[in-house]
């Protein structure tokens, strides 16, 4: 029996997934890995790509075809469903581990372990954002706070799987991933695990432990809006607990995220209307932000 499940979605990028499995396959730490890779309905001639790669690799790996495209929260109730070993890691076809995310995940594990806290708990470590034809930028996950509420903002503890190493059960008591929500889903599901009790640890290591190939190209503007204002709904007590300007603040962000998409995809006339209602939502806020824009403009 492995000791750790790596759980990869994969979706008509077989490159980036032999990225991803180089990434893994230079990891310092040599415990026993079991890798499962669920493909989400690419087309026939990437299927048998991966397939291929997952054949020839040197690494224990598993793939699971979805006969369909059914999106990304199916395809990882796929992959926790699959889950055997007694931990468990994810990570985005594309994206990278740095060689020693593992090992300094693994000795937080074992200190958290050993205080016997009997809280479920992951370990999130910091991570490089990679913006397509820019250079890598820092960020920082930030533990030693209002966890709720900084998820919420999603500026100093952000919703990413793929920087999480835990316990199986501490994933699987979570519930499953919300189907309707195509993109975000992993905001909610970390929400859900907080407010019933789960901690999020970090590494104790002040560097960068992976790097998330980011772009904003291809990515439905309005699709983006429509999950956040279900998440909204779903969570509008807690939300609610943080107060007004709170609140107004998490509304105009939504606004805002959605104009950023909407422009990075050449939508001027949807950026705009965002940017309005942005503009409704926290009049202040958005004028400090054109300036700022101005400024460095």
């Amino acid at each position: 029996m492995a000791t750790l499940d790596i759980l990869i979605p994969h979706y008509n990028d077989p490159e980036g997934l032999m990225l991803t499995l180089r990434s893994i396959s230079r990891q310092t730490w040599q415990g026993e890995r079991r890798i499962v890779i669920a493909d989400d309905g690419s087309r026939p001639d990437l299927r048998k790509a991966v397939a291929a790669i997952a054949e020839h690799s040197d690494l224990a790996i598993e793939v699971v075809f979805n006969e369909i495209n059914r999106g990304r929260p199916y395809t990882r109730n796929v992959l926790l469903d699959s889950i055997e070993s007694p931990y468990v890691a994810w990570l985005d076809a594309g994206d990278e581990w740095y060689p020693k995310k593992l090992d300094l995940q693994f000795d937080q594990v074992q200190l958290v372990e050993s205080a016997h806290t009997g809280r479920p708990f992951w370990v999130t470590c910091n991570y490089d954002w990679a913006w397509s034809g820019r250079r890598k930028k820092k960020n920082t996950q930030r533990t030693e706070q209002d966890q709720l509420k900084a998820l919420l903002i999603g500026s100093t503890l952000r919703a990413y799987l793929w920087t999480l190493l835990g316990p199986a059960q501490s994933f699987k008591n979570v519930g499953w991933f919300d189907e309707r929500l195509p993109r975000l889903q992993d905001l909610d599901y970390f929400i859900r695990f907080v407010t019933h009790g789960g901690m999020i640890k970090d590494a104790r290591h002040d560097g960068t432990l992976c790097v998330y190939h980011k772009s904003d190209i291809g990515r439905d503007a309005d699709e983006i809006r429509a999950c956040n204002a279900h998440i909204f709904d779903k969570h509008r007590v807690l939300f609610n607990r943080y107060g007004e300007s709170f609140l107004a603040m998490r509304l105009y962000n939504m606004e805002m995220l959605a104009a950023r998409f909407a422009q990075n995809n050449k939508n001027a006339k949807l950026a705009r209307r965002y940017m309005w209602r942005a503009f409704k939502t926290r009049p202040k806020a958005f004028l400090g932000h054109a300036l700022r824009k101005g400024l460095k403009a």
